[in-house]
């Protein structure tokens, strides 16, 4: 399981990645700028030289220039040229070609885009032809380093119909996992369910925001929104991770620290609004902070035996990985690794969420389990508090309830019940002489052959002592006066000579309630014992009738 999660990310990191070497590379310069006027084809070297170069641009946003020069040495003419980063503002361009023609428009969050969810714009290069390529960007935080890139546009063209396919996967795959979950918590009531649902709301919301669905949809461009979902995702998926793994049972220091996740978010939240500048950077440490803290305790937890925490812990990888790319780019301590680092991490996100649903199923199977395993134990409890100890027969409150159940008035019945209350003779005396242990085996004898008796329409009993009962159906009772008749020989001819059996039979339709059924078999059995006392005493032992 865990090799086909690592091949899955590797596979959808290759198609993401794929045909990076296919877009040219300006090999440029950033200069600092002080205001957005372009300079005509004829002032552009001296304009140049009166400009302050710098190494790269703050990323807590201003105005650069960028100059490259590019010759196309193919045959395409046509192009794509893209900033390769979804998060710049306003991002204006002129090519300039020798014979002082200029080429212009603009692009970026604020621009209306030609190709979907792509920065792309289409620019016409003749073959062999040499041009300037001046960008002006302009924007309040910039998310990496930007890297102006050219493309033939049936390239592009592909590159952004694959991207689209898998950004609008990705998307389907979070809603439909959202709205999922939310519909299971309906069901289950399990709270953690709405919040693994928001959390992947908020993931969805946070990357269409990245990838300008809202502006390519409604025409909504607002950066101070942005980053809103992004200081939620800790929020929402710590509530989630706390409740999931039962932190607070499990660990709760790492429960304790885990708060930084809920207060930290929500304190630097307000600067997307008040400190736009800063607010990338907020998020992003907001993000490492939680994805350190949150790994660490799955994986805490899933050394205690917690096996759904395996699939939390894989899900985290799932995002870590592209987050360590993406994420030191975001402080500007590396460039870029790979292009499309966005949807690298928004595919990486989305397996995140698969996973963390993998691991939701676990922990409801495990709950499924322990209810199953707590109702198996609950029925052994049931069935210990209805057997007698000794004889591992049905005992007498076992027969209170059985009595009740099924007796029934006359004219009322399918099958009509009897009932058998039995005294085996002779256990005192079995006791007195050969001891408690001798006795206790002379129970258990009479009970395994009163038990060998049972079937769907006859019930044994030991009520206590020396007393047993049997409910059968009444056209059974005359099999039963044999079969005790036969087990009396048995006994005696196992090694307890002086035992006898004494027993009273009343039938249900002839009594008016369950209680008068048992007085009456207890008065019919008495008088059973007193004729077979008489008879002994006589030397003459009369034969039973079903009373």
């Amino acid at each position: 399981m865990f090799r086909s999660v690592f091949l899955l990310f590797l596979l959808m990191f290759f198609v993401s990645a794929h045909g990076s070497e296919e877009g040219c590379r300006l090999h440029g310069r950033f200069y600092l700028a002080q205001d957005d006027a372009f300079p005509s084809a004829s002032d552009l070297p001296g304009w140049l030289s009166t400009l302050k170069p710098v190494r790269h641009v703050d990323l807590t946003g201003g105005n650069y220039w960028y100059f490259a020069g590019f010759e196309n040495e193919g045959k395409e003419q046509n192009w794509v040229l893209e900033p390769d980063d979804r998060l710049i503002n306003k991002v204006d361009v002129r090519i300039y070609s020798r014979d002082g023609g200029i080429e212009q428009f603009s692009t970026g969050y604020q621009a209306h885009h030609q190709f979907m969810l792509h920065y792309g714009k289409r620019v016409f290069i003749p073959a062999g032809a040499k041009v300037g390529v001046l960008v002006h960007f302009s924007s309040p935080y910039y998310a990496s380093m930007p890297v102006p890139l050219l493309y033939p546009e049936r390239i592009y063209a592909r590159r952004v119909f694959k991207d689209n396919v898998l950004i609008l996967a990705a998307f389907g795959a979070l809603l439909t996992l959202s709205l999922y979950n939310l519909f299971i918590f309906l069901i289950t009531k399990e709270i953690s369910l709405v919040y693994y649902a928001s959390y992947l709301i908020s993931y969805f919301l946070g990357w269409a925001f990245t990838l300008g669905l809202p502006a390519s949809l409604f025409g909504w461009r607002d950066l101070h929104f942005h980053y809103i979902w992004f200081f939620l995702l800790p929020v929402l998926n710590t509530l989630f991770y706390l409740d999931f793994l039962k932190l607070k049972q499990h660990f709760p220091k790492l429960a304790k620290i885990s708060r930084i996740n809920l207060i930290l978010p929500i304190l630097l939240l307000p600067s997307c609004f008040f400190d736009l500048s800063h607010a990338h950077l907020f998020a992003t440490a907001v993000i490492s902070i939680w994805l350190v803290i949150a790994l660490v305790s799955g994986i805490a937890v899933m050394s205690r035996g917690f096996h759904p925490a395996r699939y939390f812990v894989l899900a985290f990888l799932a995002i870590l990985v592209p987050g360590s790319i993406i994420l030191p780019a975001n402080w500007g301590l590396v460039p870029e690794l790979v292009r499309n680092s966005e949807l690298i991490t928004l595919l990486g996100g989305t397996l995140d969420g698969i996973l963390l649903a993998f691991a939701v199923a676990d922990k409801i199977r495990e709950l499924s389990r322990e209810k199953d395993q707590a109702l198996q134990r609950l029925g052994k409890m049931l069935a210990l508090t209805r057997t007698d100890h000794l004889t591992g027969i049905s005992n007498r409150h076992a027969f209170d309830q059985s009595l009740s159940q099924n007796f029934c008035e006359e004219g009322n019945c399918i099958d009509q019940l009897t009932l058998f209350l039995i005294d085996l003779d002779g256990l005192k005396r079995v006791n007195d002489c050969y001891g408690h242990v001798k006795g206790d085996e002379l129970l258990k004898l009479f009970a395994s052959s009163l038990a060998a008796l049972e079937s769907d329409s006859l019930a044994a009993f030991r009520l206590g002592g020396d007393e047993f009962t049997l409910l059968v159906r009444r056209e059974k009772a005359p099999a039963v006066v044999e079969a005790l008749a036969r087990i009396e020989r048995d006994i005696r001819e196992s090694g307890f000579p002086d035992t006898g059996i004494s027993y009273g039979i009343s039938h249900a339709s002839e009594s008016g309630s369950a209680e008068e059924m048992l007085v009456a078999a207890d008065s019919r059995m008495y008088q059973n014992k007193v004729s077979r006392r008489q008879a002994r005493e006589s030397g003459w032992i009369p034969a039973r009738d079903i009373a």
